[in-house]
């Protein structure tokens, strides 16, 4: 069960700083290194809130409950379509999104370590083919390589910081340029930077939680609400 507890960590950390770490500068180099942070935690403390939110509801359904029974099981069978509604949505704007990035990266990592040259869309559809047969052979087999990505977006991210540290400095980070408009456009990038929501139903089926495992989230949201 730990292991699957650290293993469910690495995939909501996953899900949450995945395709942040790269739009998360980009979105905020405009606005200061203040007000970034100002941003990113408040957009934080909201979906770590509704998050806790969704564990709640959780202690009142099966382990194997989905968004949409949880859906049509608190909201009744009109909010179980806005909120599937809701959802599809998201996940085709996060799937395009991953898929357009995913499959130009891996057409350039082919080209670039073994020297085979693939137009975009054959190399988009490869990407997609790839993920998706991991994802259809389960949470456990996502988990696993999960683990090994992580660790290596860990070292990426170390040996970044690293090499880029000695280029700080307080100017930089004392700036604020605010340029008009960018903070209005920061925030959608960090609002779905945060957004792991759509992961949360099978990570509680994968771990086969049962209502006590909830008993420190639960004491968490009721300290959000307070």
């Amino acid at each position: 069960m730990k292991s699957k507890v650290l293993g469910s960590t690495l995939i909501i950390a996953g899900t949450t700083i995945g395709a942040g770490m790269l739009a998360l500068p980009i979105a905020s180099a405009g606005i200061g290194f203040g007000t970034s942070i100002l941003l990113m935690f408040a957009l934080w403390a909201l979906m770590a809130y509704t998050a806790l939110l969704m564990i709640e509801l959780h202690q009142y359904a099966d382990h194997s409950a989905t968004l949409h029974t949880l859906a049509k099981q608190i909201l009744g069978d009109k909010g179980k379509y806005i909120a599937s509604f809701a959802m599809l949505f998201l996940f085709y704007a996060l799937c395009a999104a991953y898929i357009a990035g995913g499959g130009g990266q891996f057409a350039d990592r082919l080209e670039m370590v073994f020297g085979v040259s693939l137009s975009p869309t054959l190399a988009t559809l490869i990407f997609t083919l790839i993920v998706a047969l991991t994802v259809t052979i389960g949470t456990h087999a996502v988990d696993k390589l999960n683990r090994v990505l992580f660790t290596l977006k860990l070292i990426a991210m170390g040996s970044v910081l690293f090499l880029l540290a000695p280029n700080v400095t307080q100017g930089y980070l004392t700036s604020l340029p605010m340029q008009q408009g960018l903070i209005v456009a920061a925030i959608p990038v960090v609002f779905t930077s945060f957004g792991f929501h759509g992961s949360i139903p099978a990570i509680v089926n994968y771990l086969e939680a049962t209502p006590k495992h909830f008993a420190k989230p639960s004491l968490l949201a009721q300290a959000f609400r307070s």
